[in-house]
């Protein structure tokens, strides 16, 4: 799999919707890279430089495709629309990095 992981950083005088977030954008980013090859995501908030703490992120996502040209097809397909609903949410600036995925879940 490949990932696109977004993170928001808190900031000063940064704001970040996370229910606008979780109800309205992310079902954006399902419905717009659904057709290619969209596997789902990872969401972590309250992200902190200690347990608990909060101080770090606003939220962190991991996007996971099934292979980076699925990915790019799906950015350059729906890319523009995703970042232009950025406004709706935050003003903080996120920050994006790719990566290779491998997951295993024990029972």
């Amino acid at each position: 799999m490949y990932c696109l992981t977004v993170t928001y950083p808190i900031g000063e005088d940064t704001r970040f919707d996370s229910d606008y977030y979780q109800d309205q954008h992310m079902p954006l980013c399902a419905r717009l890279f659904a057709d290619f090859g969209y596997r789902g995501s990872v969401l972590r908030s309250n992200q902190g430089k200690a347990p608990a703490s909060g101080d770090l992120n606003y939220a962190s996502v991991d996007l996971l495709f099934d292979s980076l040209d699925q990915l790019q097809a799906a950015l350059a397909a729906g890319g523009r629309e995703v970042s232009a609903d950025l406004v709706n949410y935050t003003n903080a600036k996120p920050t994006m990095s790719f990566s290779e995925v491998s997951v295993d879940i024990s029972d």
